[in-house]
């Protein structure tokens, strides 16, 4: 492991080789965000090599010494992990020259990760490094504290502090602890220890470990604290409960009783009460107005009859809809960018770094002004693909400058394009959770494709979901064509990364979602669970770009949109498509379904209007009266509105049965439990209806959610009374209306 492994867990350490007046000098000077990373490594390096550097040193003979040591130790793999180091020593002598250092000019070093290409006794001093005999405790404190989930993902904890007041022993025990806490979990969070850490370095007395008087009063004032804490920067009081009692179980698992004393007072352990799902994901808009965002579209608290109808019947779907239409529209980009990449690379010359004074048109060929500077980009990355990061080639020689949107012209996978290829997958197939993509393997380590398996039923993509136990991880999703393309697709998309990740020994090639920001920089796995709310102006300019909504309605689609709201969108128009929530908790995947699903979703006044004027009307059963009425009500009608046909329909169609005659032995207080409606069937009723469903079937625009939900209504409705067999007159009323129904003439009323 190198000798300097991270700079995150080293956040605010106070340097102490690198004096005050060069650490001031180099701040000034470095602008560039790496100025911390820079000025770390040179610490690092000034301790295990036993040394110290001042600002009025780096202009003697000495100081030249000592700075070209850390220069060649930035290329030697046993001081970091090198990765353009080049970048990092440029960095470093502009800073020094800023600074004022009289030496600088002198520091020379290679720009390229070519060993071979190296100066002779630059690989001389590389080597002196890796064989110097450097000092241990230090080398080991400047390793770090790195701990890893069950899913191998780095958590990083800054025990510095710790270090310095109570040494390396204690600090092992506390990275021991955290360490095997985290080693089972999926979770990547060492719950508040680096809170704790800088308390204890803090805390005004010396600690014995030992003594329970003394660690209890210590843990108790610390509790405190961290409440305090906590609530000043705005973390809730829920939240902040479920982090302490996350930090209690480490303590209590690992170091309570067996390395450390039992605290007296009592480790503190307040009540936590779980959440009910209609209390989460609120929030108040812009104007002022609760609501709750569990879904892409966001839900008032508060909703009139007609809202609701809104809600329901139109904005939902239109939502997911549009997403869908943008996310087709990338796709269907990409596989064209992806073509013309491989038909004009013949095409193009590849690009390789010139001599210098020899002139080889390279400059021109990699000019946006030269209209052939993509097939010559795709010639070569065809040619090379991304092995000039393995060779230290600066990405600005050979391919034409941003290199981000190159990589995107060149139909290489970015971050954000594979948020599209997702949204498709997860809103086809909701049991797919973010999780789920962003582990799922294409190949095993054998290099068998077993992420992507065809069978007698179609062709299936298999992941796991750990969180429902070893014995149903599994979990495996029957695709449709639409979904199997998208998955095609990103395979051949990712196909460069995944040869590149393979060839460096990187376990992620086994990966299906693969990605870069740009040629420039190395390719790594896609965490979805970051994309969508990191990147809301991309995504905003292409919502305006690919679908029909203006430059507002984009940016706000973009803030509402993130894959795990999609994914609870598609879950409830399960729901409202077949009324029931236990199919909206097979298509969410859950293994029980829980009456109170829905209440992470829909508020509770939607969720009555839903089941109070609509799902018992085709699940509780109809009960018909009143068959009268002429069947020209349609043509005598002046209807001007949807608003008006709806509170027609509302007031003459469609009655609850009164309490008392639903229940008549019910006391006079007691609301009986509904499970009945009362529908006027008339000829007239039946006629407006059945032109409804007409109109909204063959719909050139989108219809508002009022006169949607008529039309579902007339869908049940009619071959409901159909299917009466000991009533036959329903036959003949539904027959008459089926005659003198006109789509036409509500045509224009259903666009709202």
């Amino acid at each position: 492991m190198p000798i300097f492994s991270t700079t995150q867990c080293f956040t605010g350490y106070p340097l102490q080789a690198v004096r005050p007046a060069l650490a001031a000098a180099l701040a000034d000077a470095i602008t560039n965000r790496l100025f911390n990373g820079i000025v770390l490594r040179l610490e690092c390096y000034l301790q295990v090599t036993q040394q110290t550097l001042d600002l009025d040193e780096t202009s003697s003979d000495l100081g030249l010494n000592k700075l070209s040591g850390f220069i060649a130790a930035l290329f030697s793999n046993r001081f970091h992990e090198r990765r353009r180091p080049w970048h990092l020593a440029y960095l470093f002598r502009k800073g020094l020259y800023t600074a004022g250092a009289s030496h600088t000019p002198l520091l020379e070093f290679p720009t390229t990760g070519n060993i071979d290409s190296w100066a002779t006794d630059f690989v001389a001093k590389v080597r002196e490094f890796d064989n110097a005999d450097l000092d241990a405790e230090r080398s080991a404190f400047w390793q770090g504290w790195v701990v890893k989930n069950a899913d191998g993902k780095q958590h990083h904890l800054t025990l510095w502090p710790i270090h310095l007041r109570y040494g390396a022993e204690f600090t092992e025990e506390l990275y021991q602890a955290a360490r095997l806490s985290i080693l089972g979990r999926r979770d990547t969070r060492v719950p508040i220890l680096n809170q704790f850490a800088r308390y204890l370095a803090a805390y005004p007395y010396a600690i014995n470990f030992q003594n329970p008087k003394e660690l209890g009063r210590l843990l108790t004032a610390f509790f405190e604290d961290y409440f305090r804490t906590a609530h000043a920067q705005g973390v809730g009081l829920l939240t902040a409960c479920h982090r302490w009692q996350a930090f209690c179980i480490l303590l209590e698992q690992h170091l309570l009783d067996q390395i450390w004393a039992n605290p007296l007072p009592a480790l503190p352990r307040p009540q936590t009460k779980k959440v009910r799902g209609a209390n989460t994901n609120l929030r108040k808009t812009a104007t002022g107005h609760e609501v709750k965002q569990a879904l892409v579209t966001a839900v008032p608290l508060h909703v009139t009859d007609a809202e609701a109808k809104e809600l329901l019947f139109r904005d939902i779907r239109r939502d997911v809809d549009l997403l869908m239409c943008w996310a087709r529209a990338e796709i269907v980009g990409a596989r064209e960018r992806l073509k013309r990449r491989k038909n004009i690379a013949p095409n193009g010359i590849v690009s390789t770094a010139g001599v210098a004074s020899q002139t080889t048109g390279l400059r021109y060929r990699l000019s946006r002004d030269n209209p052939d500077h993509l097939t010559h980009a795709a010639a070569t990355f065809e040619a090379r693909g991304f092995t000039h990061l393995r060779d230290g080639r600066p990405v600005h020689l050979i391919y034409p400058s941003p290199s981000n949107q190159t990589a995107w012209e060149l139909g290489i996978p970015t971050h954000t394009l594979l948020l599209a290829h997702s949204t498709i997958l997860v809103a086809t197939h909701p049991i797919i959770t973010t999780s789920f993509l962003e582990n799922l393997n294409l190949f095993d380590k054998n290099g068998q494709q077993t992420g992507f398996v065809k069978t007698d039923a179609g062709w299936y993509l298999i992941g796991n979901k750990p969180r429902k136990g070893v014995s149903k991880a599994e979990q495996r999703v029957l695709l449709n064509a639409e979904t199997m393309r998208v998955v095609r697709d990103l395979i051949d998309l990712t196909q460069p990364i995944r040869e590149y990740l393979r060839g460096q020994g990187d376990d992620l090639w086994r990966r299906l979602f693969l990605a870069t920001s740009s040629l420039g920089v190395m390719p790594t796995l896609w965490r979805p669970t970051q994309e969508a709310h990191r990147e809301v102006g991309w995504l905003a300019e292409r919502f305006h770009a690919t679908v029909n909504i203006n430059a507002i309605e984009a940016e706000d689609l973009a803030r509402r949109f993130s894959l795990k709201r999609l994914r609870s969108s598609a879950g409830v128009l399960v729901y409202l498509e077949t009324g029931s929530v236990e199919q909206m908790a097979k298509a969410l995947g859950h293994e029980q379904w829980n009456p109170s699903l829905l209440d992470r979703y829909l508020p509770q006044p939607i969720q009555e209007f839903f089941v109070e004027r609509w799902i018992r009307l085709f699940q509780a059963g109809i009960i018909c009266e009143a068959l009268k009425n002429s069947p020209y009500l349609l043509d005598a009608s002046s209807f001007q509105s949807m608003v008006e046909l709806d509170a027609f329909l509302e007031h003459h169609a469609l009655k609850r049965i009164p309490a008392h005659l639903e229940d008549p032995d019910a006391p006079n207080h007691a609301i009986p439990h509904l499970t009945q409606l009362v529908f006027g069937i008339e000829v007239g009723i039946l006629t407006l209806l059945v032109s409804l469903q007409n109109a909204v079937a063959t719909a050139t625009g989108e219809p508002c959610g009022r006169a949607v939900m008529w039309a579902r209504v007339a869908e049940r409705l009619v071959p409901h009374l159909e299917a009466q067999t000991e009533q036959p007159e329903f036959h003949a009323i539904v027959a008459e209306a089926k005659r003198h129904a006109d789509a036409g003439k509500v045509e224009a009323l259903i666009y709202g």
